[in-house]
């Protein structure tokens, strides 16, 4: 009679765990998340204000289904020391994100069979 009960109560415990773990996962992202800030759109200074400043390249047109790669510099007499890039589309990813001697590369893969979209890259610049 032991076992049996012993079984019964693991199974009640496991399913109160799992169910306040869904309420706690609900909880969490409950839609009520303040709104992303728009990303910057023109190219150039995106942090002015930073002791290392990030700047945008311009947006490249990635064609449907295809793989390209975007590109940043950094100002003469700057060497990077970070950087990303960002797409117009969910279904524009980006593959490879990586430095150069004077700036930021990132590869961009489009999935969309339809349609081009757009992928820049950016880069934060320190004093050489």
């Amino acid at each position: 009679m032991k076992p049996a009960r012993s079984l019964a109560l693991a199974a009640v415990t496991s399913i109160v765990l799992l169910a306040g773990s869904a309420f706690s996962a609900n909880a969490w992202d409950s839609g009520g998340d303040p709104p992303k800030p728009a990303p910057p759109t023109e190219p150039g200074v995106v942090a002015p204000q930073s002791a290392h400043p990030q700047y945008r390249g311009d947006s490249v047109s990635i064609p449907a289904g295809a793989f390209s790669f975007v590109h940043v510099n950094c100002p003469a007499g700057m060497v990077p020391t970070g950087g990303g890039g960002q797409t117009s589309s969910v279904l524009t990813f980006v593959t490879d994100s990586l430095p150069s001697p004077t700036g930021w590369t990132v590869g961009v893969k489009n999935t969309d069979s339809g349609q081009s979209n757009t992928a820049s890259a950016w880069v934060v610049c320190t004093a050489a």
